[in-house]
C-alpha cells in the first residue's frame, strides 16, 4: 500500500505531478527570503537551509536592525550558511562576537521568523501533494 505500481488498475494521469507544481506560489511572507533563479512567472523562495554564506548576510542585512547588520563580516568569518544559522543560538552568536545582548536577540528573534516562514511553505507544499495525490487516486 503507498508504493505506486504501474498496471491498469493503479494508474495516474501523467499530469499530477505537473498540477502539484503549478498550484506552488509565494505568500508575501515568502517573498522576503532569497530565491532560486527560474524561468517561471512566480520563482520558489529558496529554502533556508540551502542558504550560502552570502544568502545568510543578505538575509541578516534585510531583516535586522542596521546595527545587527554590520556583523554581516562575522557571518562570512564564521561561513554562517543557511543550516548553521537554522541551529543558532545566543551561545553561539556571543562565541561569533557579537557581544550585545539586544543585538543577538533582535538576530534570534528574527531567524525565529523566518524558521516559522519556512516551515509553513513546506507544511503548504506537503498539503499541496496530498491533496494532488488524493485527487489522482
Amino acid at each position: 500500500m503507498g508504493v505506486y505500481t504501474n498496471n491498469s488498475n493503479n494508474t495516474a494521469p501523467p499530469t499530477c505531478m505537473a498540477q502539484a507544481e503549478a498550484k506552488k506560489s509565494p505568500t508575501a511572507a515568502e517573498e522576503s527570503v532569497p530565491v532560486t533563479k527560474t524561468k517561471s512567472k512566480t520563482a520558489r523562495p529558496k529554502p533556508v537551509y540551502l542558504w550560502t554564506v552570502a544568502d545568510s548576510q543578505k538575509w541578516l542585512r534585510r531583516h535586522c536592525s542596521e546595527r545587527c547588520a554590520t556583523y554581516s563580516d562575522l557571518f562570512q568569518k564564521h561561513e554562517i550558511t543557511g543550516r548553521a544559522l537554522l541551529r543558532i543560538t545566543d551561545d553561539s552568536l556571543h562565541r561569533m562576537g557579537i557581544e550585545d545582548e539586544k543585538d543577538r536577540e533582535d538576530i534570534l528573534r528574527e531567524m525565529i521568523k523566518q524558521r516559522l516562514k519556512t516551515d509553513i511553505m513546506e507544511i503548504r507544499d506537503m498539503e499541496m501533494m496530498n491533496n494532488v495525490y488524493e485527487n489522482c487516486y
